[in-house]
């Protein structure tokens, strides 16, 4: 089973509901295995049955290591050799080495100390790797294409990849300034994307459904989106083309404009599960039927991306629909890097 690009990835909870797969087809579902290793129930049932059949779903499945988790806590106490016997174990097509992320904020030698480590884990992990499934996927870090080549090279010389994680970006799409910005995303992502035309290009986290039509067209062949869920969990749907609305009556997490009169148009010819079943007012009441919504939206909208970029027309969409929006000038920087990444080093 192979990666069709533009990739969705739904991030999940071992045990959250709801399950969109169960509704409708989705891409793939990535998973997390710090969640997974501290439930000593699901740590050995998922080993027994393997990750396809405890989750029921028959599509491709990535691992995350949970390594941003782990630096939650302070530390990562954890050997990348139990993640890959783990992994081993469980049989997800992907798992990510255990890295250590960054954030701007770090020292220099902090970050020096975090990216050896990351190289050093994937190392150990390639080495000790005993079976073909799953497929390793290791994680770029950097904040700057000269540090970010250079570390694309040290992965180049502990083995061969097929797909390559862009991490540490996530506080960054909140941003448009400085080097955790949005503006700084789009020119890594567009320049690792340069560095490594051949190979799957995943950026980690980044999955509104807007930014996700960012991530795109800067480079990335795959994302993975928790933002159906916890923007459902704070009371906002996602719109196609659009972004995200406020509906419900609780606090805000976050300004989000009011539906509009053709904006209730769209609502009320959506196709999707939650929809068909209670309309807005079922949407207002219930996460699940928001939730749910939001993952169909996000689905549908990367099959339009795949229908789009076949007919040469994607260009076109994303520019419509990120050029309303104040990550406009971001699409300025995805051209200027394409295909040029080594004239502005």
């Amino acid at each position: 089973m192979r990666i069709e690009t533009p990739f969705l990835w739904f991030t999940q909870p071992l045990k959250g509901y709801p399950r969109p797969w169960h509704f409708f087809k989705i891409d793939g579902l990535m998973l997390n295995a710090y969640e997974i290793l501290q439930n000593s129930s699901a740590n050995k049932h998922l080993r027994e049955k393997g990750v396809h059949k405890y989750m029921k779903f028959n599509g491709l499945i990535a691992m995350d290591s949970g390594g941003f988790l782990f630096m939650k806590r302070g530390i990562i106490d954890i050997e990348p050799e139990t993640i890959l016997t783990f992994y081993e174990k469980s049989k997800p097509n992907f798992g990510v080495v255990l890295d250590y992320p960054l954030s701007p904020n770090l020292s220099r030698e902090e970050m020096r100390r975090r990216l050896l480590k990351t190289l050093e884990n994937t190392k150990r992990m390639v080495e000790a790797k005993q079976t073909p499934n799953p497929e390793l996927i290791p994680v770029i870090h950097g904040y700057d294409v000269k540090s970010v080549e250079c570390y694309v090279k040290k992965l180049q010389e502990i083995g061969e990849f097929n797909i390559y994680g862009i991490g540490s970006l996530v506080p960054s799409v909140f941003n448009t300034k400085g080097v955790g910005g949005i503006y700084n995303v789009v020119k890594i992502v567009s320049f690792v994307k340069t560095l490594l035309p051949t190979k799957i290009i995943h950026v980690f986290g980044i999955g509104g459904t807007l930014t996700m039509h960012l991530m795109f067209y800067a480079g990335a062949d795959s994302i993975d989106s928790s933002s159906w869920r916890s923007k459902a969990a704070f009371g906002a749907i996602q719109l196609p083309g659009l972004g995200d609305r406020y509906i419900t009556p609780r606090k805000r997490h976050k300004t989000y404009p009011k539906l509009k009169i053709e904006e209730r148009r769209i609502l009320d010819e959506c196709k999707c599960p939650a929809c068909r079943k209670e309309g807005l007012e079922g949407l207002r009441k219930r996460f699940i039927l928001r939730a749910l919504h939001n993952a169909w939206v996000h689905q549908k909208e990367v099959e339009k991306a795949r229908k789009l970029i076949k007919n040469n027309k994607y260009e076109e969409y994303v520019k419509r629909v990120i050029g309303k929006t104040r990550f406009s000038k971001a699409l300025e920087i995805a051209d200027k890097f394409k295909g040029k990444a080594r004239s502005f080093r």
